[in-house]
């Protein structure tokens, strides 16, 4: 394989060695004859100590020095490195080296980079010999230009420059300043594939990681060159036709050729595809330890099969997976084919060496500064001194991701030494941000200014459990909670949940929905999640689900404004006078929860979703009877590269035990804003009262699909571009009551995009959406954001 780039200039040191060689003959004549050294005198030295110098001479005292030999002192000295400038003279018996030092290097400049990181600079420098406190050498000057500009070809930046100036200091040091101007990454204006014969250029360039401009290409970037690139290229050309049977396919050369200007690349590469070949027969050899028959159905690929090396990387995979967990861990299988290139077939024989049944001695936990290690191990399934499984230590790993309070988890295998059959199992734990006493201030279009006060941590004390004490203060609510969620109140996982609650919200200070009246609520309950199973999803992770029952008592009383009572709708009118202004119920609530995702923040596949059925039962004469039905669900699913799919649904449905006219406007449901259909107002859509004021609806519907793509500036900070849909509806006959909408009309929808930042301070919101089908009546806001801030 051949690549052509830019060629670079070498140092030449003819001109050096022309005056080394002058230098020796001059100094050869400082004396005719030879003499003994009775003494070294070592004059000008600053830095190195004589007897360092000395170490370094090819003469000691006693000896005789000839004529002849001032070359080879010279020679020696100035291969150190140290000295600018030697001369040599003899007094009577004693030699005399008059030397100048080199200077220091005493500080060290880069500037004008940002591709490459400063760092990464310095250790480049460092490797040549370059940094604070080194002997400067002038002819290095060449070797930094070089030696930096190698590291932006790599890059694709064949415009880069870089000027090294010095200047001196005290001490016999000098400053070294290193300015680089960076220029753009070469753009690939063409790539030419010759030699295919099978598959037309077009199906193969759509194979590889580089491409010419695009639409989406200041996205991902493909059309900017860069040599990793290239090389990730052949790796998926050559793939896509091991993948197809042609097992002698060559990459004969890929030439990468810089344009005159230095902006554009043209990609050229030469192929040999050779034929395709089909797999004859498949060959299990080593110790069967497991029975031959369970290693075979772990095989996708058959005798009569086109070859594919993907096929055959996936059946070993799936064969190491079945001998880890079945305690081989330490499995090697190693492929040795049979091809016969006269008949184009290949016989498949996979080497399989289990090794020894190990046993896991430790398992143990690192860099879990907040988390008492008795909250992580409860998560473990792979039990100490019980054969290894590799799908329990996954399942573990899985278990520990999922935890609100870890941002990540490595998982790593190392076998006891001294020993054949033990390993011990760490998980290295990234933590996130648990916050604690803390001060909150927040904006949000929907409640407008927002500030309160608490204590609310996900991994209280460090025991996993979660404690939310929380004062909350909007133009729309007060919140006043205590919240307390033990995850394993049995030792079998089952959860339990304490919550006390005080709320008054005036809706219409701030929501822009039906005013005139303000809510007092009081709630005090318990919730227990028992988990029913634990499998592995199709996006090979493991599901884990649970099923939720609890009750809530609750004391709800409406104030209307009596002073301005003309601001009250119809529609809150009639119910308080149909049924009254104070209630009492028993909220009885089953559940259940299903979460596949890899991890809990920022997951990359998998799936949430949640079933809540909701009883509202009487506890007093004038209580309500009720219910509500409510689904949650977001499914994350990868596509190509960095690119994930995201998709949300939320439903819900209530009703009154005795017809619509029982259930309470005060549970509607809205839409509109943040988590619902971005681009409105928030809690703006569907019907609105006779007062022109949205109303809600007893009946929710909003989706969402969205596709979360790469931003190369933070792994804190995730963008994704979305389509909204959803709306509210009343079964409520709202004609009656003098409604500016009997209905909610149709489905909204919108496009977008969408940031998410994860910060120390809290999460911030970000929305720039679109209404698609706004109509009359509907509030848009197309910025929308909520940002909080501890204090």
């Amino acid at each position: 394989m051949i690549k052509t780039f830019i060629p670079i200039p070498t140092v030449t040191i003819k001109k050096l060695a022309f005056l080394l060689i002058c230098l020796f003959q001059l100094t050869s004549t400082a004396w005719a004859q030879a003499f003994v050294v009775q003494r070294i005198e070592i004059q000008g030295l600053q830095r190195a100590s004589a007897q360092t110098v000395e170490s370094y001479l090819p003469i000691k005292r006693g000896q005789t020095l000839q004529p002849s030999q001032t070359g080879e002192i010279l020679a020696a000295l100035y291969k150190t490195g140290f000295f600018e400038h030697i001369t040599l003279s003899r007094e009577n018996n004693t030699l005399i080296i008059r030397v100048v030092e080199r200077p220091t290097i005493g500080q060290l400049k880069i500037s004008g980079n940002s591709a490459i990181p400063t760092d990464k600079l310095t250790a480049v420098m460092t490797s040549l010999d370059i940094a604070e406190g080194r002997i400067y050498n002038p002819a290095m000057l060449e070797k930094i230009k070089q030696g930096l500009l190698n590291q932006y070809y790599h890059l694709g930046r064949y415009n880069a420059h870089v000027d090294v100036s010095t200047i001196p200091m005290s001490r016999n040091r000098i400053a070294v300043q290193i300015n680089i101007s960076e220029g753009l990454t070469a753009k690939i204006q063409r790539i030419s594939i010759l030699g295919n014969h099978a598959f037309d250029e077009d199906t193969l360039v759509k194979q590889l990681d580089i491409s010419t401009s695009g639409l989406f290409t200041f996205i991902t970037q493909a059309d900017h060159y860069s040599e990793e690139k290239l090389e990730a290229s052949l790796d998926k050309l050559r793939h896509f036709y091991f993948d197809r049977g042609y097992i002698r396919f060559q990459v004969k050369s890929a030439q990468a050729q810089v344009t005159p200007d230095r902006k554009s690349i043209y990609v050229n590469f030469v192929v040999d595809e050779g034929k395709p070949y089909t797999v004859k027969a498949i060959e299990l050899a080593g110790p069967m330890v497991v029975p031959r028959e369970e290693l075979q159905k772990q095989i996708h690929i058959k005798p009569g099969d086109v070859f594919s090396r993907a096929k055959i990387i996936e059946a070993e995979k799936n064969i190491t997976k079945y001998l880890g967990n079945k305690g081989y861990v330490f499995a090697h299988i190693t492929l040795q084919p049979r091809i016969n290139d006269a008949a184009h077939t290949v016989v498949i024989v996979l080497d399989i060496q289990p090794g020894k049944r190990a046993y896991v001695r430790h398992v143990t936990f690192s860099e879990n500064n907040h988390t008492n290690d008795i909250v992580l191990r409860r998560e473990i399934e792979q039990m100490e001194s019980a054969p290894a499984s590799a799908q329990k230590m996954e399942t573990s790993k899985n278990r520990l991701s999922l935890l609100p309070y870890i941002r990540e988890v490595n998982m790593s295998l190392q076998p006891v030494s001294g020993t054949e059959d033990q390993v011990d199992v760490n998980y290295k734990i990234k933590e996130d941000s648990a916050a604690q006493a803390s001060v909150k201030l927040g904006y949000t279009q929907l409640y407008h200014l927002t500030f309160g006060a608490g204590l609310n941590h996900k991994n209280f004390l460090g025991t996993g459990n979660t404690l939310g004490l929380n004062f909350t203060r909007s133009r729309y609510e007060q919140l006043y909670s205590v919240d307390y969620t033990n995850p394993y109140y049995t030792p079998e996982g089952i959860s339990r949940t304490f919550n006390f609650s005080v709320m008054r919200v005036d809706p219409g200070a701030a929501a822009n929905v039906s005013s005139g009246y303000t809510i007092n609520e009081y709630n005090l309950g318990v919730m227990y999640g028992i988990p029913i199973n634990q499998q592995t999803s199709w996006f090979n992770t493991t599901v884990f689900s649970r099923f939720f029952v609890g009750a809530t008592y609750q004391d709800t009383l409406v104030n209307l404004d009596r002073a301005n009572r003309a601001n009250v709708s119809n529609q809150v009118n009639n119910f308080i006078n149909d049924h009254g202004r104070h209630f009492q119920e028993i909220d009885l609530r089953v559940g259940y929860s299903r979460d596949s995702r890899d991890k809990a923040i920022f997951p990359t596949r998998g799936a949430f979703q949640t079933f809540f059925a909701d009883g509202y039962v009487p506890v007093t004469k004038n209580s309500l009877t009720y219910y509500l039905l409510n689904y949650q669900g977001k499914l994350y699913q990868p596509l190509v590269g960095p690119f994930i799919l995201v998709t949300k649904a939320d439903f819900g449905y209530g009703n009154g035990l005795h017809g619509i006219g029982d259930f309470p406007f005060f549970k509607n449901y809205f839409a509109g804003g943040f988590d619902s259909v971005r681009g409105y107002q928030g809690f703006t859509l569907g019907p609105r009262d006779s007062k022109d004021n949205a109303f809600g609806g007893n009946m929710l519907a909003d989706a969402s699909i969205g596709v979360i793509f790469p931003n190369y500036i933070s792994e804190n900070l995730r963008t994704t571009l979305f389509v909204d849909a959803g709306n509210v509806y009343l079964g409520l006959d709202n004609r009656k009551f003098g409604g500016y909408s009997t209905n909610a009309g149709p489905i909204r929808y919108s496009v977008g995009i969408q940031a998410d930042v994860l910060t120390p301070f809290g999460p911030i919101q970000v929305s720039l959406a679109q209404p698609m089908n706004r109509r009359s009546g509907d509030k848009s806001e197309v910025f929308q954001f909520s940002l909080g801030a501890s204090l």
